[in-house]
């Protein structure tokens, strides 16, 4: 491993999440602008990679392999893709979170596997913390994102608490420091789910595009499968 790619995991290890500025090259962010064109209009579209092939193939997958192998996740795949678009006509405020569901091919009753949902025709359970500690978010900026278009705030090294209850999300939002992760079109955030973060309402409610990407390398116990890997695979 590199310099440059041990300073990222070590601070994903630590931090929990990390900017990468200028991921992708202009032509490669055009292209992948492009694609999303036919969603521009829409502020959320779930299992995004397999909806809209073209994203899938704008993407450069080579460049994000890289990306993961240099995070110690060589064989992970993407296993669940959403676009966000918070704009004028839709600027919604998000309260401090962790991400604690994953998407599956069926319901089934396993031990630390709960709060069962059905969205959109796929299947949604909140795993054993195990699992999400094994799984990486990359977030890719279509748009600029600052303070005034709400970008993704965060308390760095939160993740290493596991999963908390409301209460204490509360006391550790309210006490603890957070980050606003500012980003050009084109760099990438890389997030653990377990990670505390919001977002506000958007004070200047311009355009702030998002592909979110989640990877995962590990199985899921049987009969649970991912919902999305074989399909963008």
């Amino acid at each position: 491993m590199n310099h440059l790619a041990q300073n990222i995991a070590v601070t994903l290890a630590s931090q929990g999440f990390v900017v990468l500025p200028n991921f992708l090259e202009q032509s490669e962010l055009t292209q992948l602008q492009q694609a999303c064109q036919p969603i521009a209009d829409q502020y959320g579209v779930r299992q995004v990679l397999h909806s809209y092939p073209a994203i899938h193939h704008a993407l450069n997958w080579g460049k994000l392999q890289a990306l993961l192998s240099a995070v110690d996740m060589v064989q992970a795949q993407p296993v669940r893709s959403i676009f966000f678009n918070k704009n004028a006509d839709h600027n919604w405020l998000v309260p401090w979170h962790q991400d604690m569901t994953i998407c599956v091919d069926q319901k089934a009753e396993l031990p630390a596997y709960s709060k069962w949902t059905y969205k959109k025709n796929v299947h949604h359970v909140e795993p054993p913390a195990a699992i999400l500690e094994t799984m990486l978010t990359c977030r890719i900026a279509l748009d600029d994102a600052g303070v005034d278009n709400a970008a993704l705030k965060v308390i760095a090294g939160s993740h290493n608490a596991g999963k908390l209850s409301e209460a204490q999300i509360q006391h550790i939002s309210q006490t603890s420091r957070h980050e606003t992760c500012v980003m050009r079109a084109g760099d990438i955030l890389l997030m653990k789910p377990l990670l505390l973060h919001a977002s506000d309402k958007a004070r200047l409610a311009t355009q702030r595009r998002v592909l979110h990407l989640e990877f995962s390398a590990g199985m899921l116990p049987p009969p649970l499968q991912w919902a999305e890997v074989e399909r963008n695979s």
